[in-house]
């Protein structure tokens, strides 16, 4: 698990330190507070050899990638043509460096002494990745604010049910959250020429596809079946609220725990929601471990800076009215 992140010179990050990391991590901060950034540097940590999906993972992708992307993930006025990205956890470290260039640096070395060959991010020579050290792999999946397509989403259903109590677990959460829905089925489509479908019972004549539950339940669906059936070690959510109503954040919240702790999957999710927020207070308060902190985000006249909130200091600040977004 990633108990620290260090980021130097990364996009608006000048130099960010932050430690005491849990199992179930919110960032919150301003609008362009870098919350998203925070996730894409997190994921290049788990995922170096992948660069070249960076740009379209939490962001609708524009233009031409290097131009448009990959040359601004270097601090603008850093004074230089490198920064570094760090995590560490579990007696691991894994250090991730990247040069602006037109032609990959002459050979570097591992810290262990061995020749590296860098990651070329995209197309064209912009940005290059060099792993200088790996410690532990840790596997990484991403939801973004983006509906997932209805196809994708029969994937991640259909790999879930083949988890073991895949399916029961998958049910069991959606039913904390609606509690009509009793059965979450794969509908083969074979009368119709549109395809397979998830399909839910919600006590009607007949099993509904999950389009007509709302864009809450059908966003809730994705990231857990994610979670079940990917099972990775870190999962990254970008606006964990969006398309959820506010009165059912709390049970969202209980569900995310639970499964994160039963999968031992990490999770850092951004929120601009403060009644996300005091639900996920409220959820981890409720239960026997908080393994729960906020990640608050704010901008300083060199960039940005952040911090890490615990249990005290949350709770201290919504009882005292303070806004932490």
């Amino acid at each position: 698990m990633i108990d620290e992140i260090t980021l130097t010179n990364f996009k608006a990050f000048a130099s960010l330190e932050l430690e005491k990391l849990k199992r179930v991590n919110l960032i919150v901060g301003e609008n362009n507070a870098g919350k998203t950034s925070l996730l894409e540097a997190i994921y290049l940590l788990c995922n170096p050899q992948e660069a070249g999906k960076l740009h379209g993972l939490f962001r609708a992708p524009q233009g031409d990638p290097n131009s448009r992307y990959y040359r601004w993930l270097l601090r603008d006025d850093a004074g230089g043509d490198q920064c570094s990205l760090r995590w560490a956890g579990d007696q691991a470290e894994t250090i991730v460096e990247l040069t602006k260039s037109s032609s990959p640096m002459t050979q570097r070395s591992s810290a262990e002494g061995h020749p590296l060959q860098p990651i070329q991010t995209s197309f064209t020579n912009v940005v290059w990745v060099w792993p200088i050290k790996r410690g532990a792999v840790l596997s990484c999946r991403t939801v973004s604010v983006r509906q997932r397509e209805p196809s994708d989403l029969v994937g991640l259903v259909g790999k879930a049910q083949k988890k073991k109590n895949g399916e029961e677990t998958l049910e069991a959460l959606l039913a904390k959250v609606d509690p009509r829905i009793t059965k979450v089925r794969l509908d083969p489509g074979l009368d119709s020429e549109e395809g397979n479908q998830v399909i839910i019972d919600i006590g009607l004549s007949e099993l509904v596809p999950v389009s007509q539950i709302g864009e809450g339940v059908y966003r809730l669906i994705a990231i857990v079946a994610d979670m079940i059936g990917e099972n990775p070690d870190v999962l990254l959510i970008d606006e964990v609220e969006n398309g959820i109503h506010h009165s059912v954040h709390k049970q969202i919240w209980t569900g995310l725990a639970e499964v994160a702790e039963t999968l031992d999957v990490q999770i850092f999710a951004t929120t601009h929601s403060a009644e996300c927020l005091e639900a996920a207070n409220d959820a981890f308060a409720e239960r026997g471990a908080y393994d729960f902190s906020v990640i608050q985000l704010f901008r300083v006249a060199d960039g940005i800076q952040g911090r890490v909130l615990d249990r005290e200091h949350i709770q201290a600040a919504l009882e005292s009215n303070i806004d932490l977004r």
